[in-house]
């Protein structure tokens, strides 16, 4: 998938806009991010195909294979170790003399050579590439040849400190190219890489565009060879002022050189001198980190000169990025306590405040309750005054018809003495009023008081019995509607308690009616407590 990724990004389809040229390199970068997480796997894979070929030299007496194993471990440690690659080359010299092959000897000297120019040794480089005898040379080896004087005078023009010395490094390098090309299969990638250097140094970028093009529809299959491309295709972009093109083929370049943990690189180390300047500082410092880090390993001294001299200008600002983060976070972390603080407070006075609510509730549901209460009390005293009124209403009726049937009664009876008095009927009269009148007219008058008082209440007699034992009942006597218990009880339902009161109203005597009371109380089935307010609810 990072092959597909990386390879819809050269330049042979359409532009894109601005927009999604740096969405394209914000998916290029965090893929570099997760590549460089990822380094120490990459690493150990590297160091396991190098201790494989090691091993090879065990089982091999034979010189010419062993010459080839070296061969192999120095080409794994060129980028790597630069001073397990000067260890190899050197065996190869030394199986190379033994050999008394002189090609094989040039070769080795001229590995030996091209290490020390990267470990930064340029006068020893020199000695060894000037005192190599030429004539013998083989064609494969010319082109290595330049190639060491090439990568020197590279090292040289951009480390010179005065115009004059940059311009007669840059006159040989451009030389060097010019011979390299000359002595190199031009189908090769090394020749396109070369070309293209070539254009770019004469200003033909869309020349070297297109070689580069060509080159990666040729070797763009062999994602080993993505850094050498990658990196060319940011040197054009760069010469082009199309940076963020320049950014995406630097982090092409990297991520290839990290999976390949090649530890002498350029790619990474530019493209965060590219992201101090854009304010990306955070990045800038991992990946200069990373450089520095790799460069001490490979013991590439060129590389770390050239990161030294970066490195503390982006730790500076990461570190004062760092502090003034920490700075915020002070801030936050203050802002946070007194929100923190207030939200606490908050709480308190919301806690105080739900407790008083809590209070005021308690309160409430007792005053509801003792409003239930006092409403409860207000409809039985509600009940009483109604049923109050209706007996006052019964009973004032009765007493009119009563008091009018015995005014009647009395102007007969007058009429008629008048007439017996009239006729000088004397014994007559006095045999009228020698009998009294009272038990025929007491008689009559508790009838009414019973018929009145069951009109109101026509249960009482059951309702009443229904406190008593069972064989307690108390049953009217013939004649009477009420027996005398019953009569003195419905006085006490009507509201009169007091037993002088009942006994003139039924012209007893105080005791009489005390023992009606306890012959009825002597009969009980509940307690006289429940009996008495039992009675004042009959009919309710």
């Amino acid at each position: 998938m990072h092959k597909i990724l990386i390879f819809l990004i050269f330049p042979v389809f359409p532009a894109l806009s601005v927009s999604a040229t740096h969405k394209r390199t914000d998916s290029m970068l965090l893929l570099l991010d997760r590549t460089i997480l990822e380094k120490p796997v990459y690493t150990e894979i590297k160091e396991r195909r190098i201790d494989s070929i090691q091993n090879l030299l065990h089982f091999e007496p034979d010189l010419a294979k062993r010459h080839e194993i070296y061969s192999n471990l120095f080409t794994e440690y060129r980028h790597y170790n630069m001073h397990q690659a000067l260890l190899m080359a050197e065996r190869k010299l030394q199986i190379a003399i033994e050999l008394k092959n002189k090609q094989l000897e040039y070769t080795a000297e001229m590995n030996i050579a091209e290490i020390l120019g990267i470990m930064g040794m340029y006068k020893e480089t020199l000695d060894i590439i000037d005192n190599i005898n030429k004539k013998d040379f083989d064609y494969e080896n010319w082109s290595y040849y330049f190639h060491v004087y090439h990568s020197l005078y590279l090292r040289l023009f951009e480390n010179a400190v005065t115009q004059k010395e940059r311009d007669i490094y840059s006159l040989l390098v451009s030389q060097y190219k010019d011979s390299i090309l000359l002595s190199i299969d031009v189908n090769s990638l090394g020749y396109m890489l070369v070309k293209s250097s070539k254009f770019v140094e004469q200003g033909k970028y869309d020349e070297a565009l297109q070689i580069m093009t060509e080159c990666y529809e040729i070797f763009g299959h062999d994602e080993a060879l993505h850094g050498s491309i990658g990196y060319r295709f940011a040197e054009i972009y760069e010469n082009m002022g199309m940076h963020e093109k320049e950014k995406q083929y630097l982090a092409m370049s990297a991520i290839a050189d990290l999976k390949r943990a090649v530890k002498g690189y350029m790619s990474l180390r530019i493209l965060a001198t590219m992201l101090f300047k854009e304010g990306d500082i955070n990045r800038a410092y991992n990946y200069i980190k990373c450089s520095m880090e790799d460069a001490v390993f490979c013991g590439a001294r060129f590389r770390i000169l050239e990161i030294s001299e970066t490195l503390p200008i982006i730790v500076a600002a990461y570190d004062k990025k760092m502090k003034e983060e920490k700075q915020r976070l002070l801030k936050y972390l203050i802002l946070i306590a007194v929100l923190t603080t207030i939200l606490g407070i908050s709480a308190l006075l919301i806690w105080l405040h739900k407790k008083k609510l809590a209070a005021a509730k308690i309160s409430i549901n007792k005053m509801y309750e003792d409003l239930k209460q006092m409403n409860s009390e207000l409809d039985d005293l509600n009940k009483k005054l109604s049923e109050s009124n209706l007996i006052k209403e019964e009973y004032i009726g009765s007493i009119f018809t009563l008091c009018s049937t015995y005014i009647n009664k009395m102007e007969t009876y007058r009429i008629h003495i008048h007439k017996k008095l009239l006729k000088n009927q004397a014994e007559e009269i006095r045999m009228m009023t020698s009998s009294s009148l009272l038990p025929a007219e007491q008689k009559e008058f508790f009838g009414n008081f019973d018929a009145i008082f069951l009109n109101l209440y026509p249960n009482f007699i059951e309702d009443f019995n229904a406190l008593l034992l069972d064989n307690e009942q108390i049953c009217a006597k013939s004649g009477d509607i009420l027996p005398p218990e019953l009569r003195i009880y419905a006085l006490i339902r009507l509201g009169i308690t007091d037993s002088g009161k009942i006994a003139t109203f039924l012209h007893y005597s105080p005791q009489t009616v005390y023992n009606y009371k306890l012959k009825v109380k002597n009969k009980l089935a509940v307690s006289k407590e429940e009996f008495l307010e039992a009675v004042r609810k009959i009919g309710r």
